[in-house]
């Protein structure tokens, strides 16, 4: 099985091992923590009451829960049919479709905003992640702003991989392997998107997350 169709796999199967909204896509953490991270992107976002908004990677679709009322509109997108079932019962209102990150089945200037939150680091490659950030920007209208949230910082990458225990990563599903995982460069992400954009940022996260030291969120202004 390729590493595409395994990842597919065990977010099939993530998605449906438990009724835990939190467990499904990955982030256990309290229900304050949610709040936070919603309040945090919701600012970061700028979000407001007219706006259509799409999440990618939503997963099954807890986040865009808890920013729903912030927003006129919401859509989401994830590759695993069980977290768009999922998303579909939470938010029965909202419109979500599977797909891939790379191929958005939307029409150019669709959205006033658009979140991806924690997937960057899933991705095969630098060349498939800056496909998908260029699909982004065709989907967002101009003056709309892109959040890529949860991006890996490469400074961190030989710290946070000499730390994994290999022997037991073979136990774990492959997305839960930090070898596995994908960091970033954001000196050289920024300097190859620099054209497509308005301007592009870095964005530390709150200190109260614990992984914050090597996880950044990126910004995009169109």
């Amino acid at each position: 099985m390729s590493e595409f169709l395994t990842k597919q796999t065990e977010w099939q199967q993530q998605a449906e091992s438990s009724d835990d909204l939190k467990l499904q896509v990955g982030r256990p953490q309290s229900d304050e923590s949610w709040q936070l991270l919603a309040v945090d992107v919701q600012e970061k976002l700028m979000l407001q009451l007219t706006d259509d908004l799409l999440d990618v990677g939503c997963g099954s679709g807890l986040l865009l829960s808890k920013l729903a009322r912030n927003c006129a509109n919401i859509s989401g997108i994830d590759y695993a049919q069980a977290m768009v079932d999922k998303a579909q019962i939470l938010l029965p209102n909202a419109n979500f479709y599977c797909g891939e990150a790379k191929t958005l089945p939307f029409t150019s200037d669709s959205f006033d905003k658009l979140l991806s939150y924690s997937i960057f680091h899933y991705f095969p490659d630098r060349e498939y992640a800056l496909s998908v950030v260029k699909e982004m920007i065709r989907v967002v209208k101009p003056g709309g702003i892109i959040l890529i949230g949860d991006v890996l910082d490469s400074s961190y990458e030989n710290e946070i991989k000499s730390n994994s225990d290999l022997a037991y990563e073979q136990k774990i599903p492959y997305i839960h392997r930090y070898s596995q995982w994908q960091f970033y460069d954001l000196a050289l992400l920024q300097s190859e998107l620099s054209d497509l954009v308005c301007k592009f940022e870095v964005l530390t996260q709150p200190s109260e997350f614990t992984l914050s030291g090597y996880r950044k969120d990126i910004r995009l202004w169109l």
